[in-house]
C-alpha cells in the first residue's frame, strides 16, 4: 500500500485553475498600458483566459466552491475586462467628422421631428405682431396700451428729429469703429435672451407672457414707424438680423416645452426617463439656437446699422434661405436605389 500522502507543495500545474489564473494575471500585469503591450499569442490566451475566469466564477457561485478562488477570479476577470473593453465606447471619428455630423445631421433631424410645436411658436410670434400692426397702423394711440409708453415716446421724438428724406434707423445710429464691441454685447445680450426663453418655457404662462410682449413690440414699433412713412426702412434693419434671431428665440422656447411635454405626458416611460429622452431632444433643438444667435449679432452689429435697404432685404433673404436649407433638408435619409 501506499504510504501517507506526502506534505511537499507541488507547484499548481498550469492547465489547472490556479495555473490558468496565475498566467492571466501575468498577461494583465503585462497589459498595464494596454493590449498593444501582449504578443498575438498572448492576446489570444487573454482573450481565452478572460473566458475561462468568467466560467470559473459561474461553477463557483451556483455550486458555492471555493471562496478564494472565487475572489481571484471575479478581480481578474474584472481586470481582464477593462483590457478587452476599454474605449469599446469611443468614438472612431475625429471630432471635427462627430461636430458635422451633429449640426448638419442630428441638430436638423431634430428639429424638423418638432415641428408642430416650432409651427406653433412662430404662429404666436407673427400673429400677434400682424395683429398688433394693423391696430396700431390705424389708430396710433393704441401704440401706448399695446408698448412701453416711454418707448413709443421715444421713438416717436427719433422719427420726428429724422430730417425729410433721411432713412430712419432708430436705435441703430452707432458708427463702423463701434461695430465690433457692439456686436459683442449684442451676441452675448441674445445668449442671455435666448437661455432666458428657454427657462421661461418650463413655466408655460411666463412663456407666453414674455413671448407675447416682444411679439405685441415687434408689430407696434413698425407700425409707429409706419405713420412717418418709415415702416420700410426700420423693417429692413429688423429683419436683417431678425431672421435669425427670432427663429432663433422660438426654437429655444420649444427646446423648454419639450421638457414639460416629458413631465406631462411621459407615455411608456417613467417620468424621470422621459424627461432624460426629452432633455437630449432639446439639447439638439439649443445646439441649432447659439450659432443662429452668434449670426445674428454680427449681422446686427456689422450690417443692419451700415447698409442701404437694398442690401439688408439681400442678407436677410440670403439668411433666411440658408437657415432653412440647414435645418429643412440637412441630414435627409437618401433614398434608396
Amino acid at each position: 500500500m501506499d504510504g501517507p500522502a506526502t506534505q511537499t507543495r507541488i507547484a499548481p500545474d498550469p492547465r489547472s485553475e490556479r495555473g490558468r489564473l496565475a498566467r492571466l494575471r501575468a498577461i494583465v500585469e503585462r497589459a498595464r498600458l494596454g493590449v498593444g503591450q501582449l504578443s498575438d499569442q498572448e492576446l489570444l490566451e487573454l482573450l481565452q483566459l478572460y473566458r475561462f475566469a468568467t466560467s470559473r466564477i459561474a461553477w463557483h457561485e451556483t455550486r458555492q466552491g471555493n471562496a478564494a478562488l472565487l475572489a481571484d477570479a471575479r478581480n481578474l476577470a474584472r481586470a481582464a475586462h477593462a483590457l478587452l473593453y476599454r474605449g469599446i465606447d469611443r468614438p472612431r471619428e475625429g471630432w471635427l467628422r462627430r461636430t458635422a455630423q451633429f449640426f448638419l445631421v442630428e441638430v436638423p433631424r431634430t428639429v424638423r421631428a418638432e415641428w408642430r410645436l416650432i409651427a406653433i411658436g412662430l404662429a404666436v410670434v407673427y400673429g400677434l405682431a400682424a395683429l398688433a400692426y394693423v391696430a396700431v397702423l390705424r389708430d396710433l394711440e393704441l401704440a401706448y396700451s399695446l408698448l412701453d409708453p416711454d418707448m413709443v415716446a421715444h421713438e416717436i421724438r427719433q422719427l420726428e428729429e429724422t430730417k425729410a428724406g433721411e432713412p430712419f434707423r432708430g436705435n441703430f445710429t452707432f458708427g463702423i469703429g463701434e461695430s465690433a464691441q457692439t456686436a459683442a454685447m449684442i451676441m452675448f445680450h441674445n445668449m442671455q435672451v435666448g437661455v432666458l426663453f428657454f427657462a421661461a418655457a418650463l413655466v408655460p404662462p411666463i412663456f407666453l407672457m414674455i413671448l407675447g410682449t416682444n411679439s405685441l413690440m415687434l408689430g407696434t414699433y413698425t407700425a409707429v414707424a409706419s405713420h412717418w412713412d418709415q415702416g420700410a426702412e426700420i423693417s429692413s434693419i429688423l429683419w436683417c438680423h431678425g431672421t435669425l434671431e427670432i427663429q432663433a428665440i422660438v426654437l429655444a422656447g420649444v427646446a423648454g416645452f419639450m421638457l414639460i411635454r416629458g413631465f406631462l405626458a411621459p407615455g411608456p416611460y417613467t417620468r424621470r426617463h422621459a424627461i432624460l429622452r426629452e432633455s437630449s431632444r432639446a439639447w439638439r433643438i439649443l445646439a441649432a439656437v447659439f450659432p443662429m444667435l452668434f449670426c445674428a449679432g454680427l449681422i446686427e452689429g456689422f450690417v443692419s446699422p451700415h447698409l442701404g435697404l437694398t442690401a439688408r432685404l439681400s442678407v436677410a433673404v440670403v439668411s433666411g434661405l440658408l437657415m432653412i436649407l440647414w435645418l429643412g433638408f440637412a441630414g435627409r435619409e437618401q433614398p434608396a436605389h
